[in-house]
């Protein structure tokens, strides 16, 4: 059978393209370019950001951040123990960088997202090691400050079940913009 992906990862590929469309057509562009790549092969284990971050297209020091994006379409509470309409984990952001951690939870605050963000799945004795399985892990490898953004694991993960009818796509929506907002703050400092 398939998993068919909708929200590991359709939800995240299609924030990307809906924030790149976004800020294209912003009037005032940002101070620093902003790159939206899409990575391969992460559970194959990471492979994608690995060749991306060991060959950039652009200079490695030059990247100031990675925002991460995966599974955001779902995370209500009969998906994610404590989930709801505000919940949104995050993992790495005050890693490398506190600037960059009270960064998320400033935009979220002062651009009114509402989200509670969720940092259990950050703990370095976390089982799950969720720092060191998704493509993140690649850019902080070389010491760049990242931040995964995600609405969590849920029963239907890498299962066939995991269908665009389960999609929350207000709370999808709401992510996006939360992240767009991250993503423009980080571009104009």
């Amino acid at each position: 059978s398939i998993a068919n992906g909708a929200d590991d990862d359709g939800s995240g590929s299609m924030a990307m393209l809906e924030m790149a469309e976004a800020m294209a057509a912003l009037r005032e562009k940002p101070r620093r370019s902003v790159l939206f790549i899409w990575h391969t092969g992460e559970e194959a284990g990471l492979l994608g950001a690995e060749w991306f971050t060991d060959h950039p297209t652009v200079p490695r020091d030059s990247i100031v951040t990675a925002l991460n994006i995966d599974m955001i379409g779902r995370g209500r509470a009969d998906d994610v123990p404590g989930g709801g309409r505000n919940y949104l984990q995050l993992i790495g952001s005050r890693r490398l960088s506190r600037e960059l951690g009270d960064l998320v939870e400033t935009v979220n605050r002062e651009g009114s997202h509402g989200y509670t963000f969720d940092y259990q799945f950050d703990a370095n004795a976390h089982p799950g090691q969720y720092y060191c399985r998704s493509d993140h892990y690649e850019y902080a490898r070389y010491g760049i400050p990242v931040t995964f953004f995600s609405s969590g694991s849920h029963r239907d993960y890498h299962m066939v079940t995991d269908e665009p009818q389960y999609i929350d796509y207000g709370n999808l929506s709401r992510v996006t913009r939360l992240i767009h907002d991250v993503a423009l703050r980080v571009a104009n400092l």
